[in-house]
């Protein structure tokens, strides 16, 4: 089965540097975001919200992104943005990729045929619909107007909306691993050597699938961070005043002449996002694929 490459993978890296050089690079500058999104927004003297100059300022020592259409800080209202963005990638990816990995392994190596055609129709079904429609008919059935504890208006039905799109590509995939592993010879010994098929598939199915399907969970958080980032363009997603990447963005989308900063430069932290969570999975599915 021919698998799917990670969004934004570009493999000069990886071919000019090797598969670690690759890797580590990715690793570092991930690192770095992430660390600026937890301690920049502790450390600094401004809060997402709060007036601390004036609107349309550009980027300076004292504000390096520059300030927004009401005199906000864009470099404290970036990182804290990045908090919401990539929590929300990882819990929607990590409830994707248990779901989907658990119903594809079941479905692949299930001797019951019933069982493999109703999940396997479940899962077409998803995959059908085009991926934006599903998305905004789910938000908007949902709601975005609530807030859900710490999470702002529009975050908890986006994450929704993702959920239950997402865990279909990965039901696919585990079961064509799954169909794979289930003919290869090492477990046609063990079944010949008397183990049951539950504890074959725990035992030696299962941890193959699993190695698969987390690589490609490496990549797809660059695709839910993008996702999110572009609900608000379709008039979802999280809501102002929220500092979320896509809300700054889109809020800077009517001034791109008098101040590119509002858009560009958010926009520049998630593609270096994207890049460097792109150059890990490329990685690990290049690694998986020489063993």
């Amino acid at each position: 089965m021919k698998q799917r490459q990670p969004l934004f993978a570009l493999p000069w890296l990886r071919l000019a540097f090797g598969v670690s050089a690759s890797r580590t690079i990715g690793i570092v500058v991930f690192s770095i975001i992430v660390l600026m999104c937890i301690f920049q927004p502790i450390f600094s003297p401004y809060q997402a919200n709060e007036f601390v100059a004036m609107a349309f300022q550009p980027p300076s020592w004292e504000h390096p992104f520059g300030t927004d259409a009401v005199g906000r800080d864009l470099f404290v209202r970036t990182w804290e943005g990045g908090r919401i963005n990539l929590v929300a990638a990882a819990i929607v990816t990590g409830f994707s990729l248990l779901l989907g990995t658990t119903l594809g392994t079941l479905a692949g190596s299930s001797r019951r045929r019933w069982i493999d055609s109703l999940i396997m129709r479940v899962v077409d079904a998803v995959i059908a619909f085009p991926l934006v429609i599903l998305l905004l008919a789910l938000v908007v059935v949902i709601g975005t107007d609530r807030a859900w504890g710490p999470a702002p208006a529009g975050l908890i039905a986006s994450m929704v909306a993702l959920m239950c799109v997402m865990w279909a590509g990965y039901a696919r995939m585990a079961r064509g691993q799954s169909l794979a592993m289930r003919e290869s010879d090492f477990v046609l010994a063990t079944r010949v050597s008397g183990l049951s098929n539950s504890r074959i598939v725990l035992r030696h199915i299962a941890p193959g699938v699993g190695r698969i399907t987390l690589a490609l969970a490496v990549s797809d958080i660059v695709l839910v961070v993008t996702i999110l980032s572009s609900l608000p363009f379709l008039g979802a997603g999280v809501q102002p005043p929220a500092a979320e990447w896509g809300s700054i963005m889109y809020e800077g989308r009517g001034f791109l002449r008098q101040a590119w900063w509002i858009t560009l430069l958010p926009g520049a932290v998630v593609a270096i996002t994207g890049l460097s969570l792109s150059f890990v999975a490329d990685s690990l599915l290049d690694s998986r694929s020489k063993k």
